[in-house]
């Protein structure tokens, strides 16, 4: 065992005795308005007096949630996460403990399962509240399903997925022509986001790998279609239509989703885009030593999220580039040292001014075990 391959082992190890001990609830960074203070006046009546706490709980280095009587809970894409980490670990009863908890999540009101966040979310335009169903966590809850039942060949988690996936092909379809579709966040959205309609589109295609179901693979195509109309000619792709900004996580999310398309459809039409942006992608959001930049022309803040999707990302895209074992370790190697606590926790964000070091379970700990079950299994195979 190589010394970047212990290393691993030990940050996984310490991780996950961290989460198991939290029973894997914790805050997140946009947990807020799970406040009991926010349910008195004025909170209450004022989205802006919410949309200003939500933000400042977000950007504020400490932690006050115990303060303001926030509590930890369960953030169904967090066990979701937890869960395809565990497959990967081999550890297929405690994934089988948190699926049986993501089931009671199970947003209620529709006629198949789908999942949202644990808490209120305020916009400028409009509050979601907590539990309402929306397509990003329900495809990570159906592939953390796949994967369990790739692993097991239990079907009923097949069929449980298949109900996830026709959720958002009965609800979430925002516009659809002959050649293309898009795929809205939730119910009432109106934001054209690529990342969205790439997730659902791969989601869709890995359900008809199995399935062979020709509807699924032509739905997919067209989400799929409409994203890559968004490519830019530098290989880039803006988070949405009206949202221009150009960030690591979102990219790596896109180059994933596309990557595994083409291999559950076995229809590569789109190798030429996937490698330009997959180059765009590893020029332009690393520094030398695998420090991750947030934005295509800005460092801060560095985000463990963007360490480890970087890290899932390489693995992913393994046919692409012989490296990318070497290649994820390092970026593991760079989030060890400089962002994970001697308690075994991620910290969540360093500014140019200072760290926030608040553990929040589904952005940090989640995707770095997730990440880091996913290198420790590549190393075995």
């Amino acid at each position: 065992m190589s010394t970047q391959e212990e290393k691993t082992r030990k940050a996984l190890d310490s991780l996950s005795r961290y989460c198991k001990a939290m029973g894997y609830q914790g805050w997140d960074n946009f947990d807020g308005l799970n406040s009991r203070i926010v349910d008195s006046a004025p909170f209450h009546y004022s989205y802006i007096l919410r949309l200003i706490w939500i933000q400042f709980f977000k950007r504020f280095p400490l932690n006050l949630r115990k303060l303001t009587l926030v509590p930890k809970g369960y953030n169904p894409k967090g066990l979701a996460l937890f869960v395809s980490g565990l497959v990967y670990s081999g550890q297929y009863d405690e994934a089988k403990s948190l699926i049986d908890i993501l089931m009671k999540l199970s947003s209620p009101g529709y006629n198949n399962v789908c999942w949202g966040y644990n808490f209120d979310w305020q916009s400028r335009k409009f509050l979601t509240p907590k539990s309402t169903p929306n397509l990003v966590v329900t495809v990570f809850v159906v592939n953390a399903l796949l994967d369990y039942y790739k692993a097991t060949g239990d079907h009923k988690y097949f069929d449980l997925a298949v109900s996830g996936c026709n959720f958002y092909l009965d609800n979430l379809i925002l516009f659809e022509d002959p050649d293309s579709l898009c795929f809205q966040y939730m119910p009432g959205s109106r934001g054209k986001v690529y990342n969205v309609s790439m997730l659902g589109a791969t989601a869709l295609a890995r359900v008809y790998q199995i399935n062979r179901e020709r509807a699924l693979y032509d739905k997919s195509k067209k989400a799929m279609i409409y994203a890559i109309r968004a490519l830019q000619k530098d290989y880039s792709w803006t988070y949405a239509e009206n949202r221009k900004f150009i960030d690591n996580f979102h990219t790596g999310f896109n180059l994933v989703s596309l990557c595994k398309w083409m291999e559950y459809t076995d229809d590569y039409c789109w190798e030429r885009e996937l490698k330009g942006a997959y180059n765009y992608y590893l020029k332009t959001f690393w520094l030398e030593n695998w420090c991750p930049k947030y934005y295509h022309n800005s460092l801060y803040p560095i985000d463990i999220h963007c360490s480890a999707q970087g890290i899932v990302t390489l693995l992913k895209l393994m046919p692409y580039n012989t490296n990318s074992i070497e290649l994820a370790g390092k970026i593991a190697d760079w989030a060890i040292n400089n962002m994970q606590d001697n308690s075994g926790y991620f910290y969540y964000q360093k500014t140019r001014f200072y760290t926030n070091s608040i553990p929040y379970m589904r952005w940090s700990q989640a995707w770095m075990f997730y990440a880091l079950s996913m290198l420790n299994y590549s190393y075995t195979q």
